[in-house]
């Protein structure tokens, strides 16, 4: 096949464009996405709906992380085993990511809307944003089983190197996504109702989308015959998919406690955290999306047990999330007062959102290191190392740093509670890296 022969030779360059560059437009797709709704509730001036949408970001993370659970797993899973001739087993992977996905979203959804109090209770609203933060999640519950489908057939369709499907199907929801919003929020005056509904009809159309391209694959299957829950297959798609998801699930509880703390400090700065977390949250989605572009180049490639090239994409890709990042950064840096100017008028958001990104942009070139060690754990599937390199830098280094910087800082500490557990994250994730590449040339 074409794409698998790309994964087995192509240079790094061919990697970047034909793998990691359709991959980076469904990232910039999804911060579009997220951005959609914060730029038309923005333009709005009502600070309110703009902090409520900002208080139920972890909700719609933690649907991102059970489509991830699923997805990731899947494409990893089924890229090793392409690599390893077990077409198979592909059959059945891709089969249980339809199915496991249906039914995850269909329990998560019942979730959020039966235990909306208790939730609205945990994101830290109050009684000026507590209505629109239901609005949002009612309709986010409403319309988990789609996200979570959607998300999780969009990752696993790139297992044999077809990123340019997967990338057409987010693209065409996110367009959708921005059509509607305006008519929904600035016409119909939906509101926060109005920006989710947007999201969910836009997944739904990239959702089917993907059925029409995994339905054309000889190797795929969506056919119920070839779903099993044997623990060959459920497990180890869910296990090769929990670093990522894992990762995610606990970003999605550090929002949630960061929002809490930043919650105390006023609206205007919850607001001004979300318009600012959008504006540069654009670098490290990019970065993300160059390392998991070439995940199944790297899956398939550790599969054939071809250690030389391993080695050669991994360095090389690394080098390029570092460079384009640091570059990237300084950009965003001189410009951020119109980035976020351009989401909201509100000068009190602009004045404040300008000092929270500069706190986002100082940890971002070293991440994408970090991202960089995360995939190619992930993408080997050492999941012990990678599960571990997932919990650090959102969960076991950065609560307790957030924690004590807040204390000692009040919102400042909050603002910059990101750079260090960036740093010490990533130290630890290049050593696990490296005694992992150690294993493996003893393996070979």
């Amino acid at each position: 096949m074409k794409n698998e022969k790309l994964m087995r030779e192509g240079s790094i360059p061919e990697l970047l464009v034909k793998l990691s560059l359709p991959v980076i437009l469904i990232m910039m797709v999804t911060v579009l996405y997220n951005m959609a709704d914060v730029f038309f509730i923005g333009r709005t001036g009502d600070r309110f709906q703009l902090a409520a949408i900002s208080l139920a970001g972890p909700v719609f993370s933690a649907i991102s992380a059970f489509n991830t659970l699923i997805g990731f797993g899947g494409c990893t899973a089924s890229s090793i085993a392409l690599g390893e001739g077990r077409e198979d087993l592909v059959k059945q992977y891709s089969s249980f990511v339809l199915y496991a996905s249906l039914g995850l979203g269909i329990v998560l959804g019942a979730l959020i809307l039966g235990g909306m109090n208790p939730l609205l209770a945990l994101l830290g609203t109050d009684e000026s944003t507590a209505a629109y933060t239901a609005e949002y999640l009612r309709i986010l519950g409403l319309g988990a089983p789609f996200l979570i489908m959607s998300g999780a057939l969009g990752n696993t369709v790139r297992a044999d190197g077809d990123v340019k499907n997967a990338m057409m199907a987010s693209l065409t929801g996110t367009l959708l996504n921005v059509a509607l919003d305006p008519l929904f929020i600035a016409v119909f005056r939906w509101g926060c109702s109005g920006a989710a509904l947007a999201t969910v009809l836009g997944n739904v159309v990239s959702l089917l989308l993907l059925l029409r391209t995994v339905s054309q694959k000889p190797a795929f299957s969506l056919s119920l015959k070839d779903f099993t829950l044997k623990k060959d297959v459920s497990l180890h798609v869910l296990s090769l998919g929990l670093p990522m998801a894992a990762s995610t699930l606990l970003m999605s509880f550090s929002s949630t406690i960061s929002n809490r703390l930043t919650v105390s400090y006023g609206n205007v700065a919850i607001a001004a955290r979300n318009v600012s977390g959008k504006s540069a949250m654009l670098i490290p989605m990019i970065a993300m999306g160059i390392c998991m572009g070439v995940q199944p180049a790297i899956s398939y490639v550790y599969g054939a047990r071809d250690q030389a090239r391993l080695r050669k994409i991994v360095l090389g890709i690394g080098g390029v999330c570092l460079i384009f990042s640091t570059l990237m950064s300084a950009g965003f840096f001189l410009f951020r007062e119109q980035f976020v100017a351009a989401f909201s008028p509100d000068p009190d958001i602009i004045s404040l959102g300008k000092q929270m990104m500069l706190g986002t942009l100082v940890a971002v070139p070293i991440e994408s290191v970090y991202h960089m060690c995360s995939t190619y754990l992930q993408a080997t599937g050492k999941v012990g190392y990678a599960t571990l390199t997932s919990l650090l830098q959102k969960g076991i280094v950065f609560l307790p740093v957030l924690i004590v910087m807040e204390r000692l800082f009040g919102l400042t500490g909050i603002i910059y509670a990101n750079a260090v557990p960036s740093l010490i994250s990533t130290a630890i994730a290049l050593m696990l890296c490296s005694s992992w590449s150690r294993q493996i040339a003893l393996a070979c």
